[in-house]
């Protein structure tokens, strides 16, 4: 009928109506405490991913990429400090009497803080010559050579370095004190004068060349034994090279020195003179006895 308003409801709309009647402050208040909390979990995340960023994890790190670069600037240190390899020359050969070979090389340490041991020989086209003990001193060139060396079969040859085992030092600020360079200078105070190159020299019935030459040792130090090498130019090509061993090199001694070369090596411009000797091996040096009054 018209008037029947409440039939136009079913049961179970009647019951949610009544249920919502009766508990709809409440639900409400629960919903309402569910937004609030929702909320406070939003913005406590955001405040606390703030808070972490800028006072918890980023000082952190920061100490990490601090930690970083210090890293990096003592690995560079560290790859500074590894002793560079040391440069080396062709190898020059040189034929002389009898069928017999003079080889030499030239190594350049370039390292101010590094000096190194070594075994080594040459390869003269297929044939090994005598394993030799070398060395080469910080920022200093040595001269390796074997001479005289004849090899099996003849004819003219090339050859190679061969380097083994080989030792690096550290120079050592107790040996050397505050520089190697005025260590070096001190101790190695030799100079040659009155350079001459005859090739009038007769030995037996043969012209030979002869180089002499005095030196004199500027140094407070003396030497059980020194071996000079000696270079002959013609312009600027080395033609020929030898070496010769003195022993006992007193402080301040001035002595004549005479090179036999068993060729007559002809126009020659210019002769240089190499000393060797490992000044950072103690061993070298004369005990003050032997040249004290």
């Amino acid at each position: 009928m018209p008037g029947n308003e409440a039939g136009r409801f079913t049961s179970g709309e009647l019951e949610f109506a009544s249920f919502w009647v009766r508990n709809g402050p409440m639900l409400r208040r629960v919903g309402h405490g569910v937004l609030i909390a929702l909320s406070v979990l939003v913005w406590g995340y955001s405040l606390w991913g703030l808070l972490d960023a800028y006072a918890i994890s980023y000082p952190r790190e920061s100490r990490i990429t601090r930690e970083i670069a210090l890293n990096q600037q003592l690995l560079a240190g560290l790859a500074t400090d590894i002793p560079q390899n040391v440069s080396l020359s062709s190898v020059d050969v040189y034929q002389t009497t009898d069928g017999r070979f003079d080889m030499s090389v030239e190594l350049t340490n370039p390292n101010g803080q590094w000096w190194a041991e070594f075994n080594y020989h040459f390869n003269l086209s297929g044939e090994q010559t005598p394993i030799q003990n070398g060395y080469v001193l910080p920022q200093n060139k040595q001269i390796l050579t074997q001479l005289g060396y004849k090899p099996k079969t003849p004819g003219g040859r090339s050859a190679t370095l061969i380097i083994d085992n080989v030792r690096w030092h550290r120079v050592d600020p107790s040996v050397v004190g505050s520089s190697y360079k005025n260590y070096l200078g001190e101790r190695l105070a030799l100079s040659f004068q009155d350079l001459k190159y005859d090739t009038n020299i007769t030995l037996g019935t043969t012209k030979v060349g002869q180089s002499s030459f005095t030196l004199v040792n500027n140094a407070a130090y003396g030497f059980w034994s020194l071996e000079l090498v000696v270079r002959l130019y013609r312009g600027g090509s080395v033609v020929a090279v030898n070496s010769i061993k003195l022993d006992k090199i007193l402080p301040g001694e001035r002595r004549p020195i005479q090179l036999t070369w068993l060729d007559n090596v002809p126009s020659v411009t210019q002769t240089e003179i190499i000393p060797q000797v490992n000044v950072l091996d103690s061993s070298v040096f004369l005990p003050t006895k032997y040249f004290s009054p």
